[in-house]
């Protein structure tokens, strides 16, 4: 059987063994992946196409008795010549090269066993928005504004959904927080940038031209810039360049500069650590009436 990425979740999955995803859209694969993932039962292993090769046919160990959902990903037309033979697992296949009568496309379409999926751009639908959200216990109302604020944002809304995550119950009054364009206000930025490069003489000459109205602003943003940075963490000692269209977080380029420079600065503990202390800070300033003096000192001691 063959159908669009939009498709995907009105599908009873449990009627296939194989899924195979194919297109030419990266995200909406990452997408699929993820529902997939999440709604098949099984623990996930992956292999590469030549060992799956070897491995189809095998008859199972009898002390393998779990079921395992197993990727393969950019499997080519060889593949078929052995896809018989493989037993009792589930398995996903991906092709970013198979097009809609390729032969990898034409055999999973007319396998009743198999489900295609068409990798292609599709806008966020609503089922994907409650899939998304399923277990964040979010008000209706909260939800109705999220999926039409990020409705075009796919990746944009994941990062406001991380940020939930972290802030908690989140009441009306402070809807609004999460609704707004990551957009750095021009008395901000300098200051978040003085932080992430870790200048303390430029925070703290920062630092005097913002006012009390900003600081839950300013705590939103510096909390999106450190999430980004502690997402790229793991480029800090490679030698291969960030693939900066990958992330979760948005990134324009004119900032992957200053991201770059602020990977030399920081630790992944003292990322992990200033986000702690940053989403703290927050909860203080709220409820415990915290202010400006307090929040310089907690951050600078970072610096």
């Amino acid at each position: 059987m063959k159908i669009n990425f939009s498709s995907l979740f009105q599908i009873p999955l449990e009627k296939y063994n194989f899924f195979f995803i194919y297109g030419n859209d990266p995200i909406v694969f990452e997408r699929t992946l993820s529902f997939l993932k999440k709604k098949l039962p099984w623990p996930l292993q992956i292999k590469s196409e030549d060992t799956g090769l070897a491995h189809s046919g095998t008859q199972a160990s009898l002390f393998e008795c779990q079921k395992m959902l197993t990727l393969i990903p950019n499997v080519s037309d060889k593949f078929l010549k052995s896809i018989d033979k493989l037993k009792d697992d589930v398995f996903i296949f991906t092709s970013e090269k198979a097009r809609t009568q390729s032969p990898l496309v034409l055999y999973f379409t007319h396998s009743s066993s198999s489900l295609a999926i068409s990798a292609y751009s599709s806008p966020l639908i609503s089922s994907e928005f409650e899939f998304l959200v399923e277990e964040m216990n979010l008000p209706v109302s909260f939800k109705r504004l999220l999926f039409k604020a990020y409705q075009n944002d796919y990746m944009e809304l994941l990062s406001v959904l991380e940020k939930i995550k972290l802030y908690g119950d989140v009441p009306e009054a402070h809807y609004e927080s999460f609704l707004r364009s990551s957009t750095m206000p021009d008395t901000l930025t300098p200051l978040i940038h003085a932080i992430l490069l870790r200048n303390k003489k430029e925070a703290v000459s920062s630092f005097s031209k913002i006012n009390i109205g900003e600081l839950i602003s300013f705590f939103r943003l510096l909390l999106i810039s450190f999430q980004t940075l502690n997402e790229i963490m793991p480029y800090k000692k490679m030698s291969s360049s960030i693939p900066w269209k990958s992330f979760k977080s948005s990134i324009f380029f004119k900032d992957q500069p200053l991201y770059e420079r602020a990977l030399s600065k920081w630790s992944s503990d003292e990322v992990q650590s200033f986000l702690e202390t940053l989403l703290s800070l927050e909860h203080q300033v709220k409820f415990s009436g915290q202010g400006l003096p307090y929040t310089r000192h907690e951050l600078l001691r970072f610096l």
